[in-house]
């Protein structure tokens, strides 16, 4: 009698987990369909688009790391590598 309560236990154990399993799945299914439609993904693309397409061909623009500040110290220079023809 003791080994059924404990195949029967294993059994209920087993189909536990598998609910669990499968519970969770369709959970994150269902989230990846129903949460972009409450927020604004699409929104914040189309302004991603429009900031690219408000510059005009040919324009240049510099983006650069701005902690730095642009300024170098006296002992920094240009480093030129060079070789000597003859």
């Amino acid at each position: 009698m003791e080994e059924l309560n404990v195949i029967l236990f294993l059994v209920n154990f087993v189909k536990t987990l598998f609910v669990i399993i499968v519970i969770y799945y369709l959970i994150r299914f269902v989230a990846r369909l129903v949460l972009p439609l409450f927020f604004n993904r699409p929104k914040q693309s189309n302004n991603f688009n429009n900031q690219q397409k408000s510059r005009k061909e040919g324009d240049v623009t510099i983006e650069g790391n701005k902690s730095q500040g642009g300024k170098f110290s006296n002992d920094e220079g240009e480093y030129v590598d060079f070789e000597e023809v003859d």
